[in-house]
């Protein structure tokens, strides 16, 4: 049992909470140092070098704490503890996290931390328009009188899952420091291009891992403190594709206006909790708003581009029929404070700026408009299913129309699509393609699948968890993913694989945050686990 004493250690030789923060605070700000950034435009494994300089950078670390490493190919590395006491001749537990983080993710030298929050807006540096509270997001009341741990506010600064890394390197640090402790061996991993749900980069660790006699493991990589997560959604791809009309043309134009429409970024898996909005949304309602307004005839939607790296903002070109386009700046300027205006609290914001409409193309304007009635109409679909990601929540699905963007000839929205039921998946494709209609291509790629039915029986993912969190004093909650590990190719080998909680609010958002609390308890639960196993 890990207890906490006034004195710099516990009665077992385990450092206390407070070390044990410092410990897992200095490893996550080496972490976020690093620009491991995954990239789905890449053709290599890993995608990025970023990920293979970390990848080199936590080999030396592991090897640091006394573990025999390995790093392939792609860049996997397995560190090896062997096991001890009781629980030496076991078969070995994985543990493991990734390297790389969402796309928009910006490496940070250093954290800012605030002790004792008392719930009040958190003070992003960088900026101070954010509205992160207890009112603003009931579910921070967690971290309340902790010491929080944030990035500056511009971007997100990878807590998903650099924060799971750290708390691996603290198990290690901890177990290096106290060899008394008994556990079964330890493979402790960090592999690439989760992000970007490239299952070929760990395919080779998977064969390893089952060479090596590995029946369980958990990833490091959940959002929730203490949450044990033994099921996760099936997932797909939809890319809806307009292709231009050889007869699309254009009134005669006065002006253009570009309309940047910042959304607000958060994962699908909290999309509802933080208010998410894509520029793909808020395109629509702004161009229903201007409708409403009695402009139809003097505006025109002529393009979209989709931000790269923040696919929720983008920029929308406005095409002016009038010959007052000064007048109807200031009128979209009004219709976007009125869409885009009660968002901004949470990280939305918009500017209205004239520019050239020498780019402006009559193919473009008509894919656009098609792309942004086959979204009215999709979004509009909520009778069957929940539609977008920003209105599901628990056990509900989505199907989130998330970026339009030109491919050739041809206008393309994306949508995600995800459901905890195969069935209700395969629907949502075929929602997909009955409201695009003969209009347009539809092509579905499947991406992943839900891990439940392959863990229904493997009782100890689950329970073995739940027992080390009631060690350290704390309730572990079994929850669902709403999102995927990208562990199919370790089930697909018998390496069975449930994920673990990190501790932290709003994954790959600017205003994600942790807390030095969080990040002690999580690495004395994973250190309580690995006791616990030892125990057969």
């Amino acid at each position: 049992m890990i207890l906490q004493t006034p004195s710099h250690r516990s009665s077992t030789g385990t450092p206390t909470r407070d070390i044990i923060g410092a410990i897992g605070l200095r490893h996550l700000e080496q972490l976020v140092a690093f620009d491991s950034a995954s990239d789905e435009r890449s053709a290599t494994i890993p995608s990025t070098e970023g990920q293979r300089v970390l990848a080199d950078w936590l080999a030396t670390f592991f090897r640091s704490q006394g573990a025999e490493v390995e790093v392939d190919d792609h860049g996997n590395v397995l560190a090896a503890l062997p096991g001890r006491g009781a629980g030496a001749d076991l078969p070995p537990l994985a543990m493991m996290a990734h390297l790389d983080t969402a796309r928009g993710t910006a490496p940070l030298p250093a954290l800012h931390r605030l002790p004792r929050w008392d719930g009040q807006r958190v003070p992003y540096p960088a900026n101070p328009s954010l509205c992160v509270d207890i009112p603003t997001y009931p579910a921070t009341a967690t971290f309340r009188g902790q010491e929080l741990v944030f990035g500056d506010g511009k971007a997100p600064f990878g807590l998903d899952d650099k924060l799971g890394l750290a708390h691996i390197m603290t198990l290690a640090v901890l177990l290096r420091r106290n060899e008394t402790i008994e556990h079964p061996p330890l493979l402790l991993c960090a592999r690439p291009d989760e992000e970007i749900g490239r299952m070929a980069a760990v395919e080779g660790l998977a064969d390893e891992l089952a060479r090596r006699g590995v029946r369980i493991g958990w990833t490091i990589d959940g959002i929730v403190p203490f949450e044990i997560n033994v099921e996760n959604f099936y997932a797909a791809g939809a890319a809806v594709r307009f292709a231009d009309a050889p007869d699309a043309m254009l009134p005669a134009l006065r002006g253009a206006l570009a309309v940047h429409l910042g959304g607000v970024n958060t994962h699908g898996a909290t999309a509802k909790a933080e208010g998410h909005r894509a520029a793909v949304r808020l395109a629509v309602e702004l161009c229903a708003e201007l409708q409403q307004q009695g402009l139809a005839d003097a505006v025109l939607a002529a393009s979209l581009v989709c931000d790269p790296l923040r696919d929720c903002d983008g920029e929308l070109t406005l095409a002016v029929t009038t010959e007052a386009p000064a007048d109807i700046a200031d009128r979209v300027a009004a219709a976007a404070v009125k869409v885009v205006g009660p968002h901004v609290p949470r990280g939305a914001s918009f500017a209205v700026r004239p520019v050239s409409t020498d780019e402006v193309s009559a193919a473009a304007a008509d894919g656009l408009r098609r792309s942004l009635d086959f979204v009215r109409a999709l979004l509009a679909e909520r009778a069957v299913l929940p539609v977008a990601a920003e209105d599901s929540e628990g056990r509900q699905g989505y199907s989130q129309p998330y970026r339009i963007r030109r491919d050739g000839d041809a206008t393309v929205v994306d949508v995600r699509l995800r459901d905890f039921d195969d069935d209700q998946l395969r629907l949502r494709g075929e929602i997909v393609g009955k409201t695009a209609g003969d209009d347009a291509t539809v092509q579905l790629v499947e991406q992943y699948v839900n891990m439940g039915p392959r863990l229904r029986d493997v009782a100890e993912l689950a329970e073995l968890p739940a027992r080390a969190a009631e060690t350290i004093g704390v309730k572990a909650e079994i929850l669902p993913i709403r999102g995927g590990t990208g562990v199919d190719p370790f089930l697909d080998r018998g390496v069975f694989v449930a994920n673990l909680g990190t501790g932290y609010f709003a994954p790959e958002s600017e205003k994600e945050f942790t807390s030095v609390e969080q990040i002690a308890d999580h690495a004395r639960w994973l250190l309580a686990l690995v006791q616990r196993a030892a125990l057969g």
